[in-house]
């Protein structure tokens, strides 16, 4: 009998982060896990993740009819913004940080790239 149950299991990868809902447990389960489906109802959909059996959302999941084409969604698709430049430091450890990477990046500036220099030549 437990035969059936496995076989009739199908994988999933997840497309919207959901929330994992079992007996007494809940887990927080990202974009891009894969899950084995065993039934589906209309707002509902019954998997197993790591030996849990639970419930998630239906729309967590893109079905196949409605996956959207490749061609289209990129032409469709608006173009993601620029992230924001990074903020500076305001505390004395993130100050710290900042100065090392200031220390190696002018290391590597005045013995490494001059040694590239040399070998190109």
């Amino acid at each position: 009998m437990l035969g059936a149950l496995v076989c009739s299991a199908e994988e999933v990868t997840l497309t919207k982060s959901a929330m994992l809902r079992a007996d007494r447990n809940a887990v927080s389960l990202k974009a891009g896990t894969v899950v084995e489906l065993l039934s589906r109802d209309e707002k509902n959909l019954t998997i197993r993740y790591k030996n849990l059996t639970g419930t998630i959302p239906a729309n967590s999941v893109t079905a196949v009819d409605e996956a959207p084409q490749k061609g289209k969604a990129k032409a469709s698709e608006p173009s993601a913004p620029p992230p924001p430049p990074p903020r500076k430091a305001e505390t004395t450890y993130g100050k710290a940080v900042e100065k090392a990477r200031e220390n190696a990046a002018k290391h590597d500036k005045n013995v490494v790239k001059p040694t590239d220099e040399v070998l190109k030549e």
